[in-house]
C-alpha cells in the first residue's frame, strides 16, 4: 500500500514522542554540544533549528576581586588562551576568553583549577523557548505542569512529558506521516484538517484505484472494519489518539498536539461501537 511507505504507525498509545527528559545535559564535549542523546536522531530532528548551546572558542572566566591584571595575564598565558575579547565592569572580575575551541574543556580544566579563579564556564547560548499560542494549551498537564489548576483540580509541577523542551528542538515536519490504526479519525476536525494526510496519487471518489494500490478512493486512510475508503471515526478514541498526537500547534485556536506539523494517515480497525 502506498500509504504504507515511509510512514510511521502508532495505535492508541501515542508512539512519536520527541521530548527532552532529565537524562539530557549540556556537554561541552558531546556530539554537537549534547550528552545522554542519540546524536543522529537529534541532528535529524534539529533539521536546521538546532544550534549550539555554546559559543564556539569562548570561555567566560571570573577571577577574584583582588587579583591584579599582571596575574591574569600569567594565568591566560599557563591555560594557552588566544587572548581576552572583552571584560565585564558590571560583574567584576570577568572576562569574555578566547581559546582553541578542540583545547576547550581542557583550556577551562586549566582555569577551574586555579586558585585565584572563581570559575570558568563556556559562553552558552540563551534560546527563545517555543510555546504555542493555542488558547487551550494551558489545559494540557501532559505537554507542562506547572501546577496549574484544570478544572478545580490542581496539577503536578513537573509531572509532564517536557514538551517545551522539545519544542526548542523540533516542532514536526509537514513531511513526516504517522499512521493512527485505531477507530479513525475526524478529519475535518478544524484542529487536525491542517494536518491530515492526502494521497497525492489519487483522485477522490471516482471509483477508480488511480495509483494502483488495490485500494479505491484512499484519500486519508482506509477503513479496514467496514472495508470501505472512508477512515472517519464514528466513536471519537481515534480523533482523540490523533489529537494528542498531532493537533496543529501555534495557529491560535483550541490545543496543540506533540507534534505540531505532520501528517495523520488514517487507519480505522476498530468498528464505530468500539
Amino acid at each position: 500500500m502506498q500509504f504504507f511507505q515511509r510512514t510511521i504507525c502508532v495505535s492508541a498509545v501515542v508512539g512519536v514522542l520527541v521530548a527532552t527528559g532529565p537524562g539530557w545535559a549540556l556537554s561541552p564535549d558531546g556530539p554537537g554540544g549534547w550528552s545522554g542523546s542519540p546524536e543522529p536522531a537529534a541532528a535529524r530532528m534539529a533539521a536546521g533549528r538546532h544550534q549550539e548551546p555554546y559559543a564556539p572558542g569562548r570561555l567566560l572566566v571570573r577571577f577574584k576581586p583582588e587579583i591584579t591584571r599582571a596575574s591574569r595575564q600569567t594565568i591566560h598565558y599557563d591555560a594557552q588562551a588566544k587572548g581576552v575579547l572583552k571584560e565585564y565592569h558590571v560583574v567584576e572580575g570577568l572576562q569574555l576568553v578566547e581559546v582553541r575551541n578542540d583545547k576547550l574543556s581542557a583550556t577551562r580544566a586549566v582555569y577551574q583549577n586555579h586558585p585565584d579563579v572563581l570559575y570558568a564556564e563556556p559562553d552558552y547560548t540563551i534560546c527563545v523557548t517555543e510555546i504555542p499560542n493555542d488558547y487551550d494549551f494551558g489545559l494540557l498537564w501532559g505537554l507542562r505542569n506547572i501546577g496549574q489548576e484544570v478544572n478545580g483540580d490542581p496539577g503536578t509541577p513537573g509531572a509532564d512529558i517536557r514538551a517545551v523542551g522539545a519544542w526548542d528542538i523540533f516542532t514536526g515536519d509537514p513531511d513526516l506521516r504517522i499512521a493512527v490504526i485505531d477507530s479513525g479519525v475526524d478529519y475535518n476536525h478544524p484542529e487536525l484538517a491542517g494536518n491530515i494526510w492526502t494521497n497525492p496519487g489519487e483522485i477522490p471518489d471516482n471509483g477508480i484505484d488511480d495509483e494502483g494500490n488495490g485500494y479505491i478512493d484512499d484519500v486519508h486512510g482506509y477503513d479496514f472494519h467496514y472495508e470501505d475508503s472512508d477512515p472517519f471515526d464514528g466513536r471519537g478514541h481515534g480523533t482523540h489518539v490523533a489529537g494528542t498526537i498531532g493537533a496543529v500547534g501555534n495557529n491560535g485556536a483550541g490545543v496543540v498536539g506533540v507534534t505540531w506539523q505532520c501528517k495523520i494517515v488514517a487507519l480505522k480497525f476498530l468498528s464505530d461501537g468500539g
